[in-house]
């Protein structure tokens, strides 16, 4: 497999928690989207499915216009990093520029690949228990 394979937007269709015995568990909902570019950039935001609106008095990107609850509650379980990738074999490697959460920045997420035409899955390295996430994409043209 080569970058150019990765290279588009993906939608995620959905994510699994596999355990260490073998037992999936379809994971929370969320709203995700991955971008890979052709000179060997990546972005992913991925959000909670339903998460309650801010009170703004102005229309702005970021929540800063927030209270600190609003902002805690709109940041849980938000996800959103960048920087570059490199695939190599059946694994990308994801090297975090910058990240919501900062203690990531300049670490690298290796995933191992599935790809069928256009249905993308990438999975974690198993835990310290044995366990890993699935996440199932699709070019986001066929969505």
């Amino acid at each position: 497999m080569k970058n150019e394979d990765l290279v588009g937007v993906w939608r995620e269709r959905g994510r699994e928690i596999v355990r260490a015995d073998g037992s999936v568990t379809a994971d929370v909902a969320r709203a995700s989207q991955i971008m890979y570019s052709p000179d060997g950039y990546m972005c992913v935001v991925n959000t909670p499915i339903a998460r309650n609106k801010v009170a703004e008095t102005v229309a702005r990107m970021d929540l800063d216009a927030t209270t600190k609850d609003e902002r805690a509650a709109a940041a849980l379980g938000v996800v959103a990093y960048a920087g570059r990738f490199e695939v190599t074999g059946d694994q990308v490697r994801h090297s975090i520029f910058t990240a919501v959460n900062p203690n990531r920045v300049g670490d690298t997420q290796v995933r191992t690949i599935t790809l069928s035409g256009d249905d993308l899955t990438l999975t974690s390295p198993p835990d310290r228990q044995g366990n890993h996430f699935r996440i199932h994409w699709r070019r986001a043209a066929k969505m």
